[in-house]
């Protein structure tokens, strides 16, 4: 018997993360259809509802969901000061959960999903060999166009995101997922709010166009940076289904 998974965050811890590189939140069936890596973005957690809206995606269609609690998020008190936070730490967390899915499942189909930053991340390893997919919601593309919507929000905006992860600042100047994914054969599918100010409608369609196999784009009337709800839900599914999931 295979019984189908729908709820997040489960009610029980699985004891596949007992062998897990870090913390994460595993669920999923016992014969699922494929894994999919789950990356949140800055200050968030496998439990707020935009990721929990990408988690229940996957589980219908009957994959596994992977999601580690990434370092250096205020909403993860014990996964160190958020003023630490950098890109590059939060792409190597990731990898090392995606690598220890290689080794655990290296038959099964592998996927990489993530919103905000967490699409970043997934975008910097679409390179990886053996991918089926990436799904990435509300996406950082690269630091100069996450600049330019700080800067469109006042002078202000800028200077407190120095305040609070000064090492992440620093590292927006010259960030760009573009390379990898343009040179990815990875199908890629983009889902956003049309009202993000974030990272806004025309940065996410960017990080699309980048992707060398874009297969779906929605922006969606109403949401903004987390996306959630029923329209969100017919989105994700539907971006699923054109990358084959």
């Amino acid at each position: 018997m295979n019984e189908r998974v729908t709820s997040w965050p489960p009610e029980t811890a699985s004891p596949l993360a007992r062998a897990a590189p870090g913390p994460v939140v595993i669920a999923g069936p016992e014969r699922p259809a494929g894994v999919a890596l789950l990356a949140h973005g800055r200050n968030g957690a496998p439990d707020q509802p935009q990721i929990a809206e990408i988690a229940r995606a996957y589980l219908a269609r009957g994959w596994r969901v992977v999601a580690p609690e990434l370092p250096h998020s205020a909403a993860l008190p014990g996964s160190g000061p958020a003023s630490g936070l950098t890109l590059a730490g939060h792409v190597a967390a990731a990898g090392a959960m995606l690598g220890w899915m290689q080794e655990t499942w290296p038959a099964m189909p592998l996927a990489l999903a993530g919103h905000s930053i967490g699409g970043y991340g997934v975008g910097m390893m679409a390179g990886h060999s053996g991918l089926h997919h990436v799904l990435a919601v509300s996406p950082v593309l690269s630091g100069p166009l996450l600049l330019a919507a700080r800067v469109a929000m006042g002078p202000q905006a800028l200077t407190e995101l120095a305040r609070e992860a000064p090492l992440y600042r620093a590292e927006l100047d010259t960030a760009d997922a573009a390379p990898v994914l343009q040179g990815s054969p990875v199908p890629v599918a983009v889902v956003t709010g049309l009202e993000d100010g974030v990272v806004t409608p025309d940065h996410a369609r960017a990080y699309f166009v980048a992707a060398r196999q874009g297969r779906f784009f929605a922006a969606l009337p109403g949401q903004h940076h987390c996306p959630e709800g029923p329209d969100c839900a017919a989105a994700l599914g539907a971006a699923l289904m054109a990358v084959g999931a």
